[in-house]
């Protein structure tokens, strides 16, 4: 079990030699990740500012403060999330056109009786299929799971 793990880990080890370029995006999109975070709790603050002093004091200036306080929080977290979503697509758009650019490369360095045993269209299925799925995890799906963390 333990060779399993760590042949998981070389993997993914492999992988962040392709993310590496593009560093400065992944922590862009980890500083977005953490400012949504933080201002996702600041919207209890607002919840508190509107029952406390909008409706028990029955102050309609206070009212009108604490929603606008709640819709600009919220507009920040739509922001915050566009950025991150976006950077992470585009890291995983880059990633997959690098890995492709890779597997491609070493491709047409076998040597030709590789062909030979090698069905071509099976070749570039698995290319096609194996970057597609990378691009889907790096892209969409490690945004989620980053977010959910």
């Amino acid at each position: 079990m333990s060779s399993k793990n760590n042949k998981n880990l070389s993997i993914l080890l492999k992988l962040t030699t392709f993310v590496a370029p593009y560093r400065w995006r992944v922590a862009a999109a980890l500083f977005a990740l953490v400012a949504t975070a933080s201002l996702t709790l600041s919207v209890g603050y607002g919840v508190r500012i509107l029952i406390d002093e909008g409706f028990a004091q029955q102050s309609l200036v206070e009212l009108t403060n604490a929603i606008q306080f709640i819709v600009g929080i919220t507009l920040c977290i739509a922001i915050g999330t566009f950025f991150r979503f976006y950077l992470v697509s585009s890291v995983g758009e880059r990633v997959s056109a690098d890995i492709r650019l890779a597997v491609f490369n070493h491709v047409i360095s076998l040597h030709p009786s590789y062909f030979e045993t090698n069905s071509s269209g099976d070749i570039m299925s698995r290319l096609t299929t194996d970057t597609t799925l990378l691009q889907s995890i790096i892209g969409s799906s490690f945004s989620m799971a980053m977010r959910s963390a």
